[in-house]
């Protein structure tokens, strides 16, 4: 089954399992998954490194209708939106007191920096995701190394990603910041939203 037939078939669909975990970063992430994406949501859990945990009370239920509505690529890896600290520790407290995290996949090398980004490419993987990125103030003022908002849908969200690469047509390629390991993404102009210069967060 493909995934726009799994997310068709779950318009409607009641939470069956929660995929939570924390990124890099320290960051929470928890989303819902149907019954009929069970399979690929624990699988998922798994590769990410996050917890895959049944709803199978009313109270985890209620939880889990109060988180987004996750989602499997064709990489087998999922769209765990960010979720309140609050709200990842109340749902961790239904894992078993024997959970143990699974180990994270190992991430792959890092890409040779491109000529005179050297510098904030390596201060980028030094721990602030944002450093070395800037915001710009204007829609033509995007460029290389600018950080902006995109979404692979609208109702998942919007979440910070740079740009990689500029086309002459206006074309920008992405990486989503708090996602290294998502592939990159496409993206003209006008499918990009600008963050306010003091709100990069």
């Amino acid at each position: 089954m493909t995934n726009a037939a799994v997310s068709a078939g779950t318009a409607t669909a009641l939470p069956a399992v929660i995929v939570l975990g924390l990124d890099d970063g320290g960051k929470a992430h928890a989303s819902w998954f149907a019954e009929a994406e069970t399979d690929v949501a624990e699988k998922a859990a798994d590769m990410m490194g996050m917890a895959a945990l049944r709803a199978s009370t009313d109270e985890l239920r209620d939880l889990a209708g109060k988180l987004p509505h996750g989602r499997v690529f064709a990489s087998g890896k999922a769209f765990v939106p960010f979720v309140k600290a609050t709200m990842f520790d109340k749902i961790a407290t239904h894992l078993p007191s024997s959970f143990k995290w699974p180990a994270r996949a190992a991430k792959p090398a890092a890409e040779k920096p491109k000529p005179g980004k050297k510098a904030s490419a390596a201060a980028a993987q030094a721990g602030d995701p944002n450093e070395g990125l800037t915001v710009p103030e204007g829609w033509d003022k995007i460029v290389f190394g600018s950080l902006v908002l995109a979404c692979e849908d609208p109702n998942d969200g919007w979440f910070h990603a740079h740009v990689i690469q500029v086309s002459a047509d206006e074309m920008f390629t992405l990486k989503w910041r708090d996602f290294p390991d998502w592939p990159v993404i496409v993206r003209r102009t006008h499918h990009l939203a600008l963050l306010h210069p003091r709100h990069a967060e």
